[in-house]
C-alpha cells in the first residue's frame, strides 16, 4: 500500500471522479446507435465489446431452467439461505401510508411500486449471483409487476440464469454494457422500455446511466468497489489485509486503510499491494478523511468505535473485527448495491424504496373554502398568479 497524505488523498479522489470525456463520447455513440438501430446495434455492441456472436438476445425458457439443474445443491442451499435473509431485511423496509383528516378535508400519502425495471447484472468478470438476489428481491417485495434482466454473454451466464430461475425471473437478455442501459431506457425490437434502471457497473455502465438519467429514473451510482477500514491497536492484521485484498479484486476496487496505529498499518501495507494508507492521530482526524471519501463500504475497528459509527458517511458501515464488507456482499440482508464516487453523502443503497413512488391524495369540502380559502387566495394574488386565485373565490361563493 502506498502511504499518503491529506494532500494526496485530494488528488487521488478528484483524478477519480473527474469527468472521463473520452468514456463519455464513447457512450454517447453507443447510446445514439442503439436508439437509430435497436436490436441490431445491441448485436453490433455485443460482438464488439464481448467478442460473441449471439442469435437471439432474449434468452429462451428452456436454457433458464436448465441453468438452475446445473447449479450444484450446495450452492443451492446458499442462495435459499441468502435469499430469505435479504427477504427478511426488505420486507421491513415497506413504508407506511397515512391519512390526515380535518372536517373539512383530507390529504392521504400513498406508495405506488413503479410498473417495470430493467436490472443490469455484470457477468464480463464473475459470475456475480448475489447481485441477482440483491436486486430482483427488493423490487419483488416492492410489488414491480415486470421486471427485466440484462447480462453480457459469458462462460458464467448459467449461473446468473439458474439464480433468475429460482426467484422466477423469464426476460433476460444476453447484453451488457452502456448498450443494456440505452437499451432499457429506449427500448428495441426486443428489449422493453422500462421505468426505472438499476444495478452496478462498470465506468461505461455508470457513465450511461448517468447520461440517460434525465428521461428515466436510476437507482444509484454504483461503480467500482470501494472500502475504507479504519482501525486503533485493536484491529487484527491478517483480518484487515484480506477485507483490502477482498474489495480490490473487483475491477478498479479502491481500498484505504486509515489507522492511529502506525506498527499496524506498516504492517498490513507491507502484506497489501494495492491501495493506500494514512496514519491519523485521532478518531476525529479518521472521520475527516472518512467524510472525504465517503466510501461505499467502510469498516470501522475500534474499542470505541460510537462516535465514528454515528457521525460517518457511508454506503454502508461493519463494525468490529468479525464484520468484513463480504457479509454485507453476501448474506446480511441489505443490497450490495451501494453508492460511490463520493455520492454517499446524497445517494442511499439500493432497497424497496428505490422501486417506489409516492403520491399524495387530497379531498376537500365545500366547507373548506370558509375556513381557509382566504389564505390561499392571498397567498396566490401575491404571487401575481390571479385565476389561482380565482379558482378559490369561486368556490367560496
Amino acid at each position: 500500500m502506498k502511504k499518503i497524505n491529506h494532500f494526496q488523498l485530494e488528488k487521488i479522489l478528484k483524478d477519480r471522479r473527474q469527468k472521463d470525456k473520452k468514456t463519455e463520447k464513447i457512450v454517447r455513440e453507443i447510446i445514439e446507435r442503439v436508439k437509430k438501430e435497436k436490436d441490431k446495434g445491441l448485436l453490433y455492441y455485443t460482438e464488439k465489446f464481448d467478442k460473441v456472436k449471439i442469435k437471439k438476445i432474449k434468452v429462451e425458457n428452456k436454457e433458464i431452467e436448465e441453468s438452475y439443474k446445473k447449479l450444484d445443491k450446495d450452492l443451492i442451499e446458499a442462495i435459499k439461505i441468502s435469499s430469505k435473509k435479504i427477504e427478511r431485511y426488505h420486507k421491513k423496509q415497506i413504508p407506511s401510508e397515512f391519512t390526515l383528516k380535518e372536517e373539512t378535508y383530507s390529504v392521504s400519502f400513498k406508495f405506488k411500486p413503479v410498473e417495470s425495471a430493467g436490472i443490469y447484472i455484470p457477468g464480463g468478470q464473475f459470475p456475480l449471483i448475489s447481485t441477482v438476489l440483491m436486486s430482483v428481491i427488493p423490487a419483488k417485495i416492492a410489488g414491480v409487476k415486470k421486471i427485466y434482466i440484462a447480462t453480457p454473454p459469458s462462460k458464467n451466464t448459467h449461473y446468473i440464469l439458474g439464480v433468475c430461475a429460482y426467484l422466477g425471473i423469464k426476460n433476460i437478455y444476453r447484453v451488457g454494457g452502456a448498450q443494456a442501459i440505452a437499451a432499457f431506457a429506449y427500448g428495441t425490437e426486443t428489449i422493453p422500455e422500462v421505468d426505472i434502471i438499476v444495478g452496478p457497473g462498470n465506468k461505461y455502465v455508470n457513465t450511461c446511466k448517468k447520461i440517460i438519467s434525465g428521461d428515466k429514473k436510476i437507482d444509484l451510482p454504483a461503480g467500482p468497489s470501494e472500502v475504507v477500514i479504519f482501525s486503533d491497536s485493536s484491529g487484527n492484521s491478517k483480518f484487515i489485509e484480506y477485507d483490502l485484498k477482498a474489495q480490490m479484486e473487483h475491477t478498479d476496487g479502491l481500498g484505504f486503510l486509515i489507522t492511529t496505529d502506525e506498527k499496524l498499518g506498516e504492517k498490513i501495507s507491507k502484506k497489501v499491494k494495492e491501495g493506500y494508507l494514512m496514519i491519523v492521530k485521532s478518531q476525529k482526524e479518521a472521520l475527516e478523511v472518512i467524510n472525504l471519501i465517503a466510501p461505499e463500504h467502510l469498516q470501522i475497528i475500534s474499542r470505541n468505535p460510537a462516535f465514528l459509527v454515528e457521525n460517518s458517511v457511508a454506503g454502508a458501515i461493519f463494525i468490529g473485527n468479525y464484520t468484513p464488507a463480504t457479509i454485507g456482499d453476501y448474506f446480511a440482508g441489505p443490497s450490495h448495491i451501494l453508492p460511490t464516487e463520493q455520492t454517499a453523502g446524497f445517494f442511499s443503497g439500493l432497497s424497496v424504496f428505490t422501486f417506489l413512488r409516492s403520491y399524495a391524495v387530497i379531498e376537500a369540502k365545500k366547507e373548506f373554502y370558509k375556513n381557509y380559502g382566504k389564505y390561499i387566495e392571498k397567498l396566490a394574488e401575491t404571487e401575481g398568479l390571479k385565476n389561482h386565485s380565482l379558482t378559490i373565490k369561486i368556490r367560496n361563493n
